[in-house]
């Protein structure tokens, strides 16, 4: 391969890598009424923007899992996400919640 054409490559994969930094999340649903949280493994968006908090509902409705609203906040790389994910954990067991984590993803 001509150093030219090792340049390219490179600069896509790193094209490629950076837009795949940029969108990450993790989904969350309350049940205020049993004092719970359930919440999901951070996962990369590698593709369109999907209503990420409609499958995860389904999830939990599948499980007969009573819950509140859906949220699937965004951040912009995984460990920022995982971050924000340990930051809601703590946040909800100060507050007397219950953490389920469900292992969840997309692709489930």
């Amino acid at each position: 391969m001509s150093v030219k054409g090792a340049l390219g490559f490179v600069l896509v994969m790193m094209s490629a890598s950076t837009a795949n930094a940029g969108d990450w999340r993790y989904c969350l649903a309350t049940s205020q009424t049993d004092h719970k949280i359930y919440i999901s493994a951070p996962f990369s968006v590698t593709s369109e923007p999907d209503d990420f908090e409609s499958r995860f509902d389904g999830v939990l409705v599948r499980m007969h899992l009573r819950h509140d609203d859906v949220q699937c906040p965004h951040s912009n790389d995984e460990a920022s996400a995982v971050a924000d994910k340990q930051h809601t954990i703590e946040f909800n067991r100060r507050s007397g919640n219950q953490i389920t984590d469900l292992h969840w993803t997309p692709g489930d």
